[in-house]
């Protein structure tokens, strides 16, 4: 009887397994990012307003994995490239300087999400965290005509290292689905203080828009994808 329990459960195990596999949808995702790097101090107080900081224009790309909760709900995780950072422009003498620090990262969301299903299309949203690994830092300067970007920035844990390598942070994204074509708009704030300097307070945030083909059969009745 045991064995027969035992053989029921590996049966079923296997085949949830497999019915998992044949439901996770992988894909490809592109988009513009425009971020942000805050910097305060213990007190709350910005430095960013001296500056008059812009944010930072970039590229995000990566795979995306898909799985269907049912027909409403699924949860959507991926890998991503992704530049943030901020821009500054000035002029002293009659000479334009312009600043750019870019923090390098490869992102890990994790979200819940809601379809609301239309004639040919659905409209999703959803949300989750984030988590942030910090993998290169650099200042680039304009001074005039001539550019210096010869300023990496040490990432750590030590006391000498100017950013955190890990950062972690929530986001929440909206878009409509066209058959295996997604479009959407997202907010994404990081939590983590990722300054090692003492009393500052560096945090990011990014507002980004996106282009995803998935991969895998179409359903050409509803534009869905097949389970």
């Amino acid at each position: 009887m045991k064995k027969i329990l035992l053989f029921t459960v590996i049966m079923i195990a296997a085949l949830s397994i497999n019915t998992l596999n044949a439901q996770v949808k992988g894909g490809f995702k592109i988009g513009v990012d425009f971020s942000m790097l805050s910097l305060e101090d213990e007190d709350g107080n910005s430095f960013n307003e001296g500056y008059d900081p812009k944010r930072l224009t970039s590229p995000r790309l990566g795979f995306i994995l898909e799985v269907p909760v049912n027909d409403f709900l699924f949860v959507q995780t991926g890998v991503f490239a992704a530049a943030k950072g901020y821009v500054v422009k000035d002029e002293y003498a009659g000479v334009k300087f312009k600043g750019i620090q870019i923090l390098g990262a490869m992102d890990i969301p994790i979200n819940f999400g809601y379809k609301y299903k239309l004639d040919n299309m659905s409209l999703f949203a959803m949300a989750g965290p984030v988590i942030s690994y910090n993998v290169y830092a650099t200042t680039a300067t304009k001074e005039g005509s001539e550019w210096d970007n010869n300023n990496d920035l040490k990432i750590g844990t030590s006391e000498s290292d100017f950013f955190k390598p890990l950062n972690m942070g929530v986001n929440i994204e909206v878009g409509v689905e066209l058959s295996r074509f997604q479009f959407s708009a997202s907010y994404t704030q990081g939590l983590s203080n990722i300054s090692n300097m003492e009393g500052g307070n560096f945090k990011t945030n990014v507002i980004g828009l996106a282009a995803a083909i998935k991969f895998g059969k179409v359903d050409g009745k509803s534009g869905g994808f097949r389970r």
